[in-house]
């Protein structure tokens, strides 16, 4: 009877977990964020034969998965945009029930196994429902704690591949090979080092292309700095993401993370010191390097955090006896599961729609306007999937070229557009809440021009307002148009390309 009720409670958690991924699923169907649907050109130009462009004829390192990519193909040429995110809510499912069999696997208590599933949960929802490779991510960082289990094959092949996922995953796969050559798997080890060495020519095959191992990564990490709110030192540290932390209940898994570690230290030793590695390394990242706003950049160390956490938990003298333990444990999934109904009730109440986002206005008036070839430059890159064809766009925080880094830091933005010379500019408040544009000329032109007085000259450059777009329209949270601007030059511009 015992058996077959612990068996009948392990199908409820299974069917409860996935009723309630796929409800999230279908709330988050109409909503879409404008990182995630940069994806889109990528996808598109795969659909057409081109690998990793973003604008048309042009490589660019501008996708932080590669990975990501190739798996979003299918459902886009199946579907269109419907398909991309379908495929991400695919991958969403995979991964809380995968976190949810392999933690089964290992402690045979559904309760438990819940647990870590949420954690996962928690850390990919809505992220891969709206098209981010969160979800890959976090099937990533499952796979990179059970190499050296794989055969020798698949290790090869996971090894590759891994470092293509997030950038992260460098740290979580090197604490991985140290694990196993601490176990004395030399020739795995060695195996494992070697496929390294694919997804490093990638890089700097797209360095040698790009200018860039990964624009998207560089630059993203320079806007996560420029965000940050909290310091202490060399350290850095995001309140929104701390208050994620608290709300989501994930506070607690991290505060019991040390009690897990050390746990684990008397099970595994060779582990142990893995861990502690890759858990040092991943911290100093996610506060010297890229200080995270979002739940969903913990994906890599979803499962590991859930895991470690809850053996934390259960070594409190507090939670000794099994009915407390328990118990905390289902308490704490249920505040987890309220933080992701409140997320996805917000996000729903906000109105991310796909033409919105994806600036469709604005691009069909740039269409109607802009001269063959001309560069515009836009800070919602995402507007790249109704533009024209010969049309490029020009990243103004660099995500999908990386060409405005040199000028960030210090700002130097005026040389920036002497420089690259884009013909239109999207305007929006991306001038006035990020620190290296703010008091820049983009700045001064968005604040100085109006319907009554339509021009601004600095430093060579002017600025014609063409239109301005309502920003009552846009959703918070959201950097839409606010305006467009035709730009011209003075000087002649430069007898070589920077």
């Amino acid at each position: 009877m015992e058996v077959r009720a612990a068996l009948r409670i392990r199908w409820l958690y299974r069917i409860g977990l996935l009723c309630f991924t796929v409800g999230l699923a279908v709330v988050y169907l109409p909503v879409w964020h404008g990182d995630a649907a940069i994806y889109l050109p990528y996808v598109r130009s795969l659909a057409q034969g081109r690998w990793m462009e973003f604008n048309p004829g042009e490589p660019s390192s501008g996708a932080t998965s590669p990975l990501w990519v190739l798996l979003l193909l299918p459902g886009w040429l199946a579907l269109g945009v419907d398909g991309f995110k379908l495929t991400g809510a695919f991958w969403t499912l995979v991964a809380v029930l995968a976190a949810y069999e392999v933690a089964l696997r290992h402690s045979f208590c559904a309760h438990t196994a819940a647990l870590v599933a949420l954690t996962a949960a928690v850390c990919c929802i809505p992220w891969g429902f709206l098209g981010y490779e969160t979800p890959l991510a976090a099937l990533a960082g499952m796979l990179a704690l059970r190499l050296h289990r794989l055969p020798r094959a698949a290790l090869f092949v996971a090894a590759a591949l891994l470092p293509l996922v997030r950038p992260e995953l460098w740290l979580v796969l090197c604490a991985a090979l140290v694990a196993m050559a601490l176990r004395r798997r030399t020739s795995e080890t060695l195996l494992a080092a070697a496929a390294l060495l694919l997804p490093a020519a990638y890089s700097a095959l797209m360095h040698v292309l790009t200018g860039s191992f990964s624009s998207s990564g560089y630059c993203r990490a320079l806007a996560l700095r420029e965000f940050a709110q909290l310091r202490l030192g060399f350290l850095a540290f995001n309140g929104q993401f701390l208050l994620q932390l608290v709300q989501s209940g994930l506070l607690w898994l991290l505060l019991a993370l040390p009690l897990g570690i050390a746990r684990l230290w008397r099970q595994d030793p060779p582990r142990a010191l893995a861990t502690t590695l890759g858990a040092g390394a991943v911290v100093g990242f996610f506060t010297i390097v890229a200080p995270p706003n979002m739940l969903r950049y913990l994906a890599p160390v979803a499962f590991a955090l859930g895991w470690l956490g809850k053996n934390g938990l259960a070594s409190l003298r507090l939670l000794e006896r099994q009915r407390l333990r328990q118990g905390a444990f289902v308490l704490l999934a249920a505040v987890m599961s309220l933080f992701l109904l409140a997320h996805g009730w917000r996000d729903l109440q906000r109105g991310y729609a796909f033409e919105l986002i994806t600036e469709r206005e604005c691009a069909e008036r740039l269409n109607t306007l802009a001269e063959p070839g001309a560069i515009v430059l836009a800070y919602e890159v995402q507007i790249r999937y109704w533009l024209r064809p010969d049309l490029k766009v020009l990243s103004l925080d660099g995500v999908t070229d990386g060409k405005i880094a040199p000028y960030a830091e210090p700002a130097r933005v005026a040389e920036f557009l002497r420089a690259y010379r884009p013909r239109y500019w999207v305007a929006n408040i991306a001038v006035e809440r990020r620190p290296f544009l703010a008091s820049s000329v983009l700045e001064r032109a968005l604040r100085s021009t109006s319907p009554q007085q339509p021009i601004y000259e600095e430093e060579g450059i002017r600025f014609e307002l063409l239109e301005r777009f309502d920003p009552q329209r846009l959703p918070r949270g959201f950097y839409g148009c606010t305006a467009l601007y035709r730009l011209s030059y003075s000087d002649p511009p430069p007898t070589s390309s920077p």
